[in-house]
């Protein structure tokens, strides 16, 4: 086991896979060229000792990959062999190579078209098979069920896909079609052949490294482009990893029927698995949900993408959202069809090591990570590195948000809570919020209501200094929306908590020492929000009480840190008082007790200032947060979540896109 050492230093913003619709700019990709160019773990953002936990649970060679260059490498990587039904996902890729090249009309094409006795064995049912089917495993070849009828996890019809795509389709030599169109464009450096045990056993089985088989998830994360081409048309790309078998689709009976004569296999039967529906699509696993409601890979990123192969001993992970791609072989693990119903297989234990992986590295060290995010305002619009946010979208220039105050919670007045593993568990998070539209995350050095009363939860000692175990969490989770091209509001006050300050003055020294600390570490995608719905009743401290204490401490930040964007927040009907909004960078409100027909107008009262308008909180959830961020979006001002009894009452719960569906579905389609 080995991390590598990187050759160059380019500092890189996240990469996202075009079809993710994630904004995060960046400077031109990294592609390996004859060789691939390395960085370390902590370069890459990834933690090194949860990288040789993986490479120990998994055994057998692999390799990690992150923002284009190798990470970490165990076992031999340039050794190629067998990757079992991990190759089924290249097939398909060169079935969309052949429809680009005009060889195939499209994937609804009759199969039959090329291989005529297919409509000689039953017209009415097997010359009605598709390419699409084959690539979906309905096409029913030698079962009793139609095509497009039912799911079944076929290699006689995967057999059948390849022999026709070769010798029907391209009529060439399959290791040269292979050449043609992924080894020589994409550089593969080691040996490869759809032979891997030699013409006469099973052709098609693909034999190939760990390392070559990493460049073709980097081609397709990248959406089908490679270094300055566009090798395989994005739309292409998407169509492959979008058309998913919908999960109550039923499985084949197993009733056999006729096939052509002398059909062979590439390796098993014509029923393997009945794992599919929900999470098969042109051959790749994506990670959705079952008809039970069972997520694939549930401590995985909604946008993961895998070809796998014996179980899982065999596979290609593909992180859009985390800009990774890992690919082993000879593995220890074989359970990935138990996993959508067994959180402790090996496989879904994997996952969770690559998760930690990422999570872990957002752990602040003394001098901080290299920043990658910038936040500015133009006008009324927000901007993520120089780029307008969300564009050509109903959210442009929008800051989509949600509340994570508890995120970073401790109690000091109970030692049944783990901190540090409550904030790894956002962290694990934090890509799928993204890649659903998320721009912004409001965090809160004194927390949020936890559901609880008397809890003692403050970054701040009596005297206004800043706890350093606590700003380590928070420097964690800054860093971890850094890295993902995502801003953070950062709210400094919350009631029942502004007591531990000893008093007004340690009020104000707070806010210049946590204004200190913003500028020392040099974060240029933090917002501030002084103050939790300033006054409050639940504020013990007069300055936030009053918008004349607002702006005092509103100015005194600024006074501190001039490149930060400073405001604080109004109670939940949506109001601020002229005092505070005019002395605001940009304006603050929360939208928890307005009904959806007051937001209009909320919006319009704060529209003649020429600012950002901000919700940051609202805890309408379901069909009607969904609404209610629409017609905020509508009205030209940013959205916020709160999904109080999720996020922020304890025991938090953090789990991307499935702590509310319905919301983030509507803040995907708002943004993306």
């Amino acid at each position: 086991m080995r991390a590598l050492k990187r050759c160059c230093l380019v500092t890189l913003a996240v990469c996202l896979f075009a079809c993710a619709g994630v904004d995060a700019a960046s400077p031109a990709s990294v592609f390996p060229g004859t060789t691939w160019e390395v960085m370390t773990p902590a370069e890459a953002s990834l933690d090194e000792k949860a990288l040789e936990q993986l490479a120990a649970h998994v055994g057998g060679r692999g390799c990690v990959v992150r923002h284009g260059r190798m990470v970490y490498t165990w076992g031999d990587e340039q050794r190629s062999s067998d990757v079992a039904s991990a190759f089924k996902p290249l097939l398909s890729t060169l079935l969309f190579f052949a429809i680009q090249d005009g060889y195939i009309a499209d994937a609804d094409d009759p199969v039959a078209n090329h291989e005529p006795r297919l409509r000689d064995l039953d017209p009415d049912k097997d010359g009605h098979i598709t390419w699409a089917h084959l690539g979906a495993q309905t096409s029913g070849y030698g079962l009793a069920e139609a095509p497009g009828e039912a799911y079944s996890y076929n290699d006689y019809a995967l057999a059948l896909y390849y022999d026709t795509l070769m010798d029907k389709v391209f009529e060439a030599d399959a290791d040269e079609v292979l050449k043609r169109y992924l080894g020589q464009p994409l550089g593969f450096e080691d040996a490869y052949t759809f032979e891997a045990f030699g013409p006469a056993d099973r052709p098609g089985r693909l034999a190939v490294s760990v390392r070559d088989f990493a460049r073709f998830g980097q081609f397709i994360l990248h959406g089908g482009r490679w270094k300055d081409a566009q090798l395989l048309a994005g739309d292409h790309v998407e169509t492959m990893v979008s058309a998913v078998v919908p999960p109550h689709t039923p499985v084949a009976s197993g009733a056999e029927a006729p096939m052509i004569a002398d059909q062979r296999t590439v390796g098993g039967g014509k029923t393997i698995t009945p794992v599919g529906p929900g999470f098969y699509s042109f051959n790749w696993w994506l990670n959705g949900r079952d008809r039970h409601g069972n997520q694939l890979y549930p401590d995985g990123p909604d946008d993961l993408i895998l070809a796998a192969g014996h179980g899982g001993k065999r596979t290609l992970w593909i992180f859009p959202s985390l800009d990774m791609v890992v690919s082993w072989n000879d593995s220890h693990i074989s359970d990935h069809d138990d996993s959508p119903h067994n959180p402790d297989t090996l496989s879904n234990q994997a996952v969770r090591l690559m998760m930690r992986a990422v999570a872990a590295s957002c752990r602040a060290d003394n001098n901080g990570p290299e920043r990658r995010t910038t936040l500015h305002i133009d006008g009324d619009h927000w901007h993520i590195n120089g780029a307008i946010t969300c564009p050509g979208t109903p959210a442009e220039g929008l800051l989509m948000n949600v509340r994570m105050v508890n995120a970073t919670f401790e109690d000091r007045n109970r030692d049944d809570f783990d901190p540090d593993a409550n904030t790894d568990a956002f962290l694990a998070a934090l890509p799928d919020y993204v890649a659903h539209g998320i721009r912004a995350f409001t965090f809160c050095l004194q927390g949020g209501y936890p559901g609880y009363e008397g809890a003692l939860n403050s970054a701040f000692n009596p005297d206004g200094s800043l706890r350093e175990d606590y700003m380590a969490r928070v420097a964690r989770v800054l860093d971890g929306c850094d890295a993902h091209g995502a801003a953070a509001i950062l709210g400094l006050f919350y009631q029942r908590q502004d007591s531990v300050l000893e008093d007004a003055d340690a009020l104000r020294r707070g806010v210049r020492n946590v204004m200190a600390w913003l500028r020392q570490k040099e974060y240029r995608h933090v917002l501030v929000e002084i103050a939790n719905e300033y006054g409050h009743a639940g504020f013990d401290h007069e300055l936030l009480q009053t918008p004349e204490g607002q702006v005092e401490l509103i100015e005194l930040a600024r006074a501190e840190a001039p490149d930060i964007y400073v405001a604080t927040s109004g109670g939940g009907n949506g109001t601020l008082h002229d005092k505070v909004a005019e002395a605001s960078d940009f304006m603050l409100i929360h939208f928890n007790h307005t009904a959806t027909e007051d937001i209009p107008d909320r919006i319009n009262r704060l529209r003649h200032l020429g600012r950002p308008i901000v919700c940051n909180e609202d805890n309408k959830i379901g069909e009607e947060g969904a609404q209610a961020a629409r017609i905020t979006v509508q009205h030209g001002a940013s959205w916020g979540l709160m999904a109080l009894d999720v996020n922020q009452k304890h025991p938090f719960v953090f789990k991307g896109a499935q702590d509310d569906p319905a919301v983030y579905a509507e803040i995907k389609q708002l943004t993306q």
